[in-house]
């Protein structure tokens, strides 16, 4: 499943299709930067209030995979939408391409959420740092031999004479119009879909508890409340939390603007 999400925020959020929006879809690098750090801002907060009572509410309910598939019906689309984000104000206006973007990342943090509590499910307790760890190693693979594929079809031909590229971009997609660029959003869609397939088909899930999703919310909340006036009983639980926040939300803000910062302020294009 790492496999399948991850290119999303390769491709889209970081190497190619961010900075293409922020520098030529919004046209002005200052402004591109602006929209796009407050879009993944408002996606941060959603996730930051969400996500702890979506894990309590799974956790009551049993069951991961319908609640999972439900977020991919609205992440998937998402993802393959932001093809329409064009200059000049054709295609996606802004404020849609704004929510789209927004949409992507908080159904992204709350597929984490769901698919890393079913770990226990398919792996014995001393292989689960294991699994989780070929998981992200799996997704980043996955991540760079799709950007490279990508680079060497669609994105370099006709931008540099190598000799072994195509003379221009494959299947023919229109460099003047930045399919390009903007095909990366349907890639990655579509490799979610197919790529999360497996897990659907052959993973083990936990088992059903019967409670409805409304009302595991509902109660999920109060668990949430009584984790949290725990909290100060498990010192090293709460110390972990404050690092991975520090870091793994700071690396995560700094992923998402390094592609925007090298094409706005140092005038890198597709190819640096």
């Amino acid at each position: 499943f790492e496999w399948a999400r991850n290119p999303y925020v390769i491709l889209c959020g970081i190497y190619v299709l961010g900075p293409y929006v922020a520098t030529v879809v919004i046209g002005d690098p200052v402004r591109g930067q602006q929209l796009i750090s407050g879009w993944h801002k408002i996606a941060g907060v959603i996730v930051a209030v969400s996500a702890p009572f979506l894990g309590a509410a799974t956790d009551r309910m049993g069951r991961r995979k319908p609640l999972l598939a439900a977020v991919l019906a609205l992440m998937a689309p998402a993802i393959f939408l932001q093809y329409w984000a064009m200059p000049g104000g054709v295609g996606l206006p802004l404020w849609a391409l704004g929510c789209l973007v927004v949409i992507a990342a908080v159904t992204f943090a709350w597929t984490e959420v769901l698919h890393n509590s079913m770990l226990s499910a398919v792996a014995k307790p001393q292989a689960l740092p294991h699994v989780s760890g070929l998981g992200l190693a799996l997704g980043n693979a996955a991540s760079v031999l799709l950007l490279v594929f990508v680079l060497w079809t669609m994105a370099l031909p006709g931008e540099v004479d190598w000799p072994f590229l195509p003379p221009a971009p494959m299947f023919g997609l229109d460099a003047a119009a930045h399919e390009p660029s903007r095909i990366v959003a349907p890639i990655s869609a579509l490799w979610l879909v197919l790529f999360s397939l497996p897990l659907f088909i052959s993973a083990p899930d936990l088992r059903s508890t019967g409670e409805g999703f409304g009302a595991a919310l509902r109660n999920g909340v109060g668990n949430v409340a009584r984790t949290l006036r725990k909290l100060g009983q498990h010192r090293n639980v709460g110390l972990f939390l404050l690092a991975r926040m520090l870091y793994a939300d700071g690396k995560t803000a700094i992923l998402i603007f390094s592609g925007i910062y090298a094409a706005g302020v140092m005038g890198w294009r597709l190819i640096e």
